[in-house]
């Protein structure tokens, strides 16, 4: 590849950055009137409807890229970075048990990503949640048994379509059965090939027969098949290309992840996930830090090195070319939306009936529902021990708490643990148990067999008040989880939905 400028054009086509700030900075603008393939939203670039539009606007002037974000309702919501999403999560669907559902919520998603200029959901998670006590997926994904989940993901995908919304499958292969989170280290599944083609692949299968327009690969090691992560692996990438006949657009999941980064490091990572096959690799987000540095000199290293690796003969330039391409095919049916209808409708992400009856129908109540039912009235004590945080999610959202205040002004909230960030997943500022107070009505927990100091908050309060209800928002299969609470309300999952659904329940 002789021409230099042709070659960093398309070393920034095969880039997606993150970046600070709610307007596009000088240095993405000008990337962008460089070949720049995408850049990716997260919480902290989303203010409001009328400045998002603008920002995504912004950015499809100065080039043909693609916007994208993690948008999977529930725990991950970037349009709901600030009050909370107002869509059910994946858990909360599948326990709806209906496709339907889930193909209408995830159209309805799939219109407010549209009325905020977004070409590309990154979404829906596809993994089979095999393990309850996984760090990461958890609530995320539809369920337990791969036929349920391959339905939802089917659904998603088609509800996404319906709004010319482009979608993407993830994890590939497979991340539903770790205990450890790619975020903060390199997870191994020691399963054999089998198992993986009966229970993890089945899914994107059908993510893939239904048309998803982009798949998302994991930074997770399967000895099976390779010692390298999945997203450096052209082993396991075949598996996509030549077992599931995927011909579409593969993305990284975040290469500023601790499972690339603490292994073979950011840049060099880039260029050895093009080299297996990857087409776009994702920067991650720029607030939870990079080694590289700030967000324009993370992007820029990666960019060099993706030229001088080509330079070198270890990346081929067909390879290069090919991923370009693709992205180029992915950023013209992105462009061929539209934006003068979704320009008239720029508005807030509202939730829809299918939420609503989703989330209604999602909730697991233990030891009944007439048990429980009206058992909030006056002035309740309502405790949120939450401490554990899903890194991917972020801070946990008060909206159940908040709604069930709203609905009896006389409550009152305390929170055991106060976050002032998101440390390693868990909560950073936190109180201390000793500020617990001794009545306890109603109380708020996730996941609290991942975090030793949620589940002694929640036994110390149970010890004082056996009757309370509790009220838990994390994966728990099984309300034996939550022993030795003798009322539980299992929500799988927190959205404005859910919170109205147990309002609804719990308030006379």
């Amino acid at each position: 590849m002789s021409d230099a400028a042709e070659l960093r054009r398309l070393a920034h086509r095969v880039v997606m950055p993150g970046f600070d700030g709610t307007s596009a900075p000088a240095w993405v603008l000008a990337a962008a009137a460089e070949g720049l393939g995408g850049v990716c939203l997260f919480g902290h670039n989303v203010q409001t409807p009328e400045q998002l539009r603008a920002l995504t606007d912004e950015l499809h002037a100065a080039g043909p890229l693609l916007v994208a974000v993690d948008e999977e309702g529930g725990i991950v919501s970037r349009l709901g970075a600030i009050g909370g999403s107002q869509h059910v999560g994946a858990a909360a669907l599948g326990m709806a048990s209906d496709p339907d559902l889930t193909r209408q919520v995830a159209a309805a998603i799939g219109a407010d990503l549209a009325a905020a200029g977004i070409d590309l959901d990154l979404a829906p998670v596809v993994d089979v949640s095999s393990d309850p006590d996984n760090p990461v997926i958890g609530v995320r994904a539809f369920g337990t048994e791969p036929s349920v989940v391959a339905e939802h993901a089917r659904a998603y995908v088609e509800g996404l379509r319906e709004a010319r919304i482009l979608s993407c499958a993830k994890h590939f292969p497979g991340h539903g059965d770790t205990r450890v989170d790619s975020h903060v280290g390199l997870p191994r599944i020691d399963v054999d090939l089998e198992t993986l083609r009966a229970r993890d692949l089945v899914p994107f299968a059908a993510a893939v027969e239904a048309g998803a327009d982009v798949v998302m690969t994991a930074h997770i090691v399967f000895p099976a098949l390779d010692e390298r992560p999945a997203t450096l692996s052209r082993t396991v990438l075949r598996l996509l290309r030549e077992d599931l006949g995927f011909t579409g657009l593969i993305t990284s999941d975040a290469m500023d992840m601790r499972a690339i980064v603490d292994s073979v490091g950011l840049a060099p990572g880039c260029v050895a996930a093009l080299d297996a096959g990857v087409d776009l690799v994702g920067l991650g987000n720029p607030v939870l830090g990079s080694p590289e540095g700030d967000d324009e000199t993370t992007f820029r290293s990666v960019v060099d090195a993706v030229v001088a690796a080509v330079g070198s003969g270890e990346l081929a330039p067909e390879r290069l070319r090919e991923a370009a391409g693709r992205v180029d095919a992915l950023a013209a049916r992105g462009a061929a939306r539209g934006t003068a209808e979704d320009a008239a409708a720029v508005r807030a992400p509202r939730s829809s009936p299918a939420d609503e009856e989703a989330a209604a129908r999602s909730l697991r109540v233990t030891p009944c529902a007439e048990a429980v039912r009206g058992s909030l009235r006056g002035t309740p004590s309502i405790v949120d021990v939450r401490r554990h945080r899903n890194v991917a999610g972020g801070r946990n959202a008060g909206l159940v708490g908040d709604e069930l205040r709203r609905r009896l002004p006389g409550a009152t909230i305390t929170r055991a643990f106060e976050a002032t960030g998101v440390v390693g997943g868990q909560a950073a500022g936190e109180v201390s148990e000793g500020e617990l107070p001794d009545r306890a009505d109603a109380i708020l927990t996730g996941s609290p067999w991942l975090d030793e100091r949620e589940s002694a908050a929640l036994a110390t309060l149970l010890a004082h008040n056996p009757d309370a209800v509790v009220i838990c928002t994390g994966w728990a299969p099984e309300a034996t989880m939550l022993s030795p609470a003798r009322n539980v309300v299992r929500t799988f999952g927190d959205s404005a939905p859910t919170a109205r659904a147990v309002a609804d329940l719990l308030v006379r």
